[in-house]
């Protein structure tokens, strides 16, 4: 955690950078570390839901149906899941 000190002193040099060169300021405010991860979390889930879409297919060819129904019953309610909270992310106010 940075002082008030510390803070006022980063918010007066970020000041001078951008007045010295707002487009080299312009390129690091379209830099969010946040969005980088939250690709990589969309990412990481989409391929959990693509292995367990696959496992329920293995086990529905296997013939075990019960398991193949509740892993494709999960693997629907985690993309319907994944879908609302994109959506409610998008329009917050509805």
């Amino acid at each position: 955690m940075l002082s008030r000190h510390e803070r006022d002193r980063l918010a007066e040099i970020e000041s001078a950078l951008v007045s010295a060169d707002p487009r080299l300021a312009e390129q690091f405010d379209r830099f969010d570390a946040c969005r980088h991860r939250a690709g990589v979390r969309r990412l990481l889930g989409f391929l959990l839901l693509a292995l367990v879409a696959l496992l329920a297919l293995l086990c529905l060819v296997s013939g075990l149906m019960l398991s193949s129904i509740t892993l494709a019953s999960g693997a629907v309610a985690g993309a319907v899941g994944v879908w609302w909270h994109a959506r409610r992310k998008r329009h917050p106010g509805h």
